[in-house]
This record gives C-alpha cells, structure tokens and sequence, in this order.
C-alpha cells in the first residue's frame, strides 16, 4: 500500500476572469519508505500542492489518501487530529511559539494530544538535532538554524508517517 497517493488534484482560487489555477489534476503516489522532493519555477503550485497533502487547505477537486484514507473525507474534527498525528511539518517561518523553550516547543503536539511525552524519544531527539544545551533556551535566545532544528524536533516528536518539509525551492535560488 502507498503511503501518500494524490488523485487527480486541482486548485483554483478565486472565480471568472480573475481566476488563477494553481494545480490541474495531479496524480501520484509514494510508497511507504519513499523520499520525494518537489521541484519547479515559482509559481508552479509546489506551495499549494503541499499545503493539499497537509489537509492545510481544501482542493477544488480530487483526492489526497494518506495510509489508504481520504482526508477530505474526513469531519474537520477529525482531520484535525489525524494531520497532528499522522503529518508532521516544518514551515519555512518556523511558528516556534516564543513563550515557550526548546524543549516545551517540541514536546508541545504531545500535549496537544493529551499524551505523554517519550521522554527517551525527546532525549535522542535533542541529542540527534545537537539542541541538548539549548533544551531550556527560548527561540529568540536561538541562532536560525537552532530554530529549524525545534521545528524539526516538533515535526518529529509524535513519530508521524507523513513529513512534509514546507519549503520552497526554485530552479535558481532558494526563497526562505
């Protein structure tokens, strides 16, 4: 069984002549254990072909399957704890909550959950990530990548069979 299968996606925003379609029926699927990263020029719908996948918005038609079920499916009550335990992401800005430290920033889809933290898991993860100093820091006490990195962690912590990187990257540069 595929992990992800994506069938026949299309978006357009807005109506009539100020429409715009940002994606016209994609298909594809990745198996399970697969790595696959999504390339193209700005403007191309890679955006919003993720933001699909992450059941972040809605498409105009068509289908995402994760695990065999379809999200879209799904009751917004329960897409919402099926994306916090079955999709991890790490957005390009972050949204490290900034009350909160490295540590608290992690483990906080946890407890979002109503779950205990693995505490064993959080410690390889913060060795893994080299944050185990930075453990009680805050994000502004924090360099760039350090941020990434806790996003990273947050994205990992409930072990999620769907990461998706939200990160955009063009033929010519990288727009962060």
């Amino acid at each position: 069984m595929d992990l992800l299968e994506v069938r026949s996606i299309s978006k357009t925003y807005g109506s009539g002549e100020t429409s715009v379609r940002a994606l016209k029926k994609v298909n594809f699927s990745v198996p399970k254990g697969e790595y696959v990263a999504i390339v193209g020029e700005s403007g191309s719908g890679k955006s919003t072909l993720l933001n699909m996948i992450g059941a972040l918005d809605n498409p105009t038609s068509g289908k995402v399957l994760i695990d065999g079920k379809d999200i879209f499916a799904m009751k917004e009550s329960k897409l919402t704890v099926f994306r916090r335990r079955n999709i991890g992401f790490i957005f390009q800005a972050f949204n490290l909550i900034p009350e909160l430290t490295v540590e608290q920033n992690i483990i906080f889809p946890v407890l979002l959950d109503y779950q205990k933290p693995d505490k064993k898991y959080l410690e390889e993860l913060l060795e893994v990530l080299n944050l185990k100093e930075r453990r009680n820091h805050l994000p502004s006490q924090l360099s760039g990548g350090q941020q990434q990195r806790v996003a990273i962690g947050r994205a990992l912590i409930l072990r999620p069979s769907l990461t998706s990187r939200l990160e955009i990257w063009t033929r010519r540069t990288a727009v962060r």
